[in-house]
């Protein structure tokens, strides 16, 4: 899945591969643009995904904390029609 826009303006960027690496992916005859660009969509998606996750486990830490100090709403409500 592209996580990014594939036909959005193309940079010139420099890659450095070493130089056994790069002629084996010259004579298999790899797209390095190809195989660098979905390496670093592959990457970004991962940072993203691993952000939201921590993201998700501060609030149910937060939410935690609250329900462990004040308790929650169900509780409160059965509580009272008792």
């Amino acid at each position: 899945m592209n996580l990014h826009r594939t036909k959005a303006a193309k940079r010139f960027v420099n890659l450095t591969l070493s130089d056994d690496l790069w002629t084996r992916a010259r004579a298999a005859g790899l797209n390095l643009s190809a195989l660098a660009e979905e390496a670093v969509s592959a990457a970004l998606a991962r940072r993203e995904r691993e952000m939201v996750q921590a993201e998700i486990a501060q609030a149910c830490a937060v939410h935690a904390h609250y329900l462990a100090e004040y308790g929650s709403l169900g509780e409160a409500l059965r509580a009272d029609g008792e």
